[in-house]
């Protein structure tokens, strides 16, 4: 009871502070003169905010006071008063940038900074003009200088990066920002840094929108290929500064290139060498990316890699289940498969390696290895013979060698799809019923792979209970009574008292 009632006076205490601060704050706002010790007070509150007054309010009530005195600086007030009043501003500044790194204040905390740069940019502080570049510069440091990646704020910060005055101040600064020493001396600061460049979306969707978080700032029109030549200008300084990282940045680094970065790039081409680097040092995800990067530079710039689809073919493998981008893996898989120009033995090795490996893999995966056979098979289909073929009818007489790493060589062409009819005694109806297309005649169309990618063991257990089962008999002789059938194996062996 004694919990409960100090809950209930804590949800009591939290309007009453809120009120308090309002009430305090019109009273400084109506007041002829600003009373710079009320004032102060308000700074010195959120420095020191008390464990029932809220850090969030204390902040919103900030706010709202030093968007009315930055109005009234300008026409009001003694040059004296004003000089007070403004370091108290960058005091306050100072210590929302504090509360940017507070998972549980940064929300708040970042709005209050964005309204004030709104209400400065179009009432500036002199000797300061136009939009308030320094602020976003603060914010960015703030960030980038965080002992542990700022999770919250970083995704709170990217909201704002939809505005495309945002996002072009942003890509400025973050040229001056660039840490001096190698992203391997500095790992944290490395991938703080590629964090915001992750969240600079020059997209077709945020281009066209055009939103603006400062209204001035519509009159000077956003200039794609300049930006453009400012996010290659920084990548190529990344790429200099990112040479022996580890695996972890590697990765963020290959992230953030393709997702960000490769189709904006001026000469994306540069970007070759690192990419074949990463394709044949690393296994797993790097070499996935890597791969993915590849194929971006093979649709774009038409450049040829020969060892592409025995690179792609090996990283089928069972501990790729496990992988965090195995989807990408999969769409690669899919995209790369298309021609039908391509050689049966060699869509013969990926089918026989995607039906192996649906032997041992999680439900939800089975059931995209399933249709993606028979998507190939329907692509060509000169391979159906693999699915009537009676020479290789288990593994001891298959001559598929799944060990050899060169998809020609395997023998996979040699060979039958027993795999898939081994498949239909699933356990789960729903990896058993995609088995079976093998048992008639194959589709017409090919199967939607996108749809399955994201799909989890959970979502096809949910499905199963929500499916109507068919009624079954519990008994094979109909009670007459309430005695036992006959010729029972209770009464066989056990005589009832």
């Amino acid at each position: 009871m004694k919990r409960l009632a100090a809950k209930k006076e804590e949800d009591i205490a939290e309007p009453l502070a809120k009120k308090q601060l309002q009430s305090k704050a019109n009273s400084l706002l109506n007041a002829k003169n600003v009373d710079i010790k009320t004032l102060k007070g308000f700074v010195q509150l959120l420095r020191d905010t008390p464990d029932n007054v809220p850090a969030g309010e204390v902040m919103n009530t900030l706010e709202v006071i030093f968007k009315n005195l930055l109005k009234r600086m300008t026409t009001e007030g003694s040059e004296k008063q004003t000089q007070k009043i403004q370091e108290l501003y960058e005091e306050t500044w100072l210590l929302l940038l504090e509360n940017l790194l507070v998972d549980s204040e940064s929300s708040a905390a970042l709005k209050v900074c964005m309204q004030l740069i709104k209400v400065e940019a179009k009432h500036p502080i002199a000797p300061k003009m136009g939009w308030p570049t320094h602020r976003i510069h603060d914010i960015l440091g703030t960030l980038l200088n965080s002992e542990e990646t700022p999770t919250n704020a970083l995704t709170n910060y990217g909201k704002y990066c939809k505005n495309l005055d945002v996002l072009e101040i942003t890509l400025k600064q973050l040229l001056d920002l660039v840490p001096e020493k190698d992203f391997k001396d500095i790992p944290n600061k490395a991938m703080n840094f590629l964090s915001i460049v992750n969240l600079l979306d020059l997209g077709k969707s945020v281009l066209s929108t055009a939103d603006y978080h400062v209204e001035s700032a519509k009159n000077q029109q956003f200039n794609y290929p300049q930006n453009q030549k400012r996010l290659s200008e920084l990548w190529r300084v990344i790429m200099a500064k990112s040479s022996a990282v580890d695996e972890k940045l590697h990765r963020q680094i290959l992230v953030v290139l393709l997702e960000r970065v490769i189709n904006h790039l001026k000469d994306p081409i540069q970007l070759t060498d690192f990419l074949m680097d990463s394709l044949h040092q690393f296994d797993g995800p790097i070499a996935l990316l890597a791969l993915q990067g590849i194929f971006t530079l093979m649709q774009k710039q038409n450049i040829t890699y020969p060892d592409v689809y025995e690179k792609l073919y090996n990283m089928f493998y069972p501990r790729m289940f496990f992988n965090k981008y195995k989807a990408r893996l999969f769409y690669l898989a899919d995209i790369f498969l298309t021609s039908t120009h391509l050689p049966e033995n060699l869509v013969a090795a990926f089918v026989k390696r995607l039906a192996r490996l649906a032997l041992q893999s999680p439900t939800e995966d089975a059931v995209i290895m399933i249709r993606f056979v028979c998507n190939l098979l329907l692509r060509h289909t000169g391979l159906q013979k693999l699915i009537r073929a009676s020479h290789a009818a288990d593994e001891l007489s298959d001559p598929y060698n799944q060990t050899e790493s060169d998809p020609v060589k395997s023998q996979a062409i040699n060979s039958s799809l027993w795999e898939i009819t081994l498949l239909q005694k699933h356990v789960v109806p729903e990896v058993a019923n995609a088995a079976r297309f093998i048992n008639s005649s194959l589709p017409i169309m090919e199967f939607d792979l996108a749809p399955l990618l994201d799909r989890k063991e959970c979502n096809i257990f949910d499905d199963e209970l929500q499916s109507k089962a068919k009624q079954f008999a519990m008994n094979y002789e109909r009670p007459a009574n309430l005695a036992l059938p006959k010729n029972d194996f209770v009464t066989k062996y056990w005589d009832l008292i």
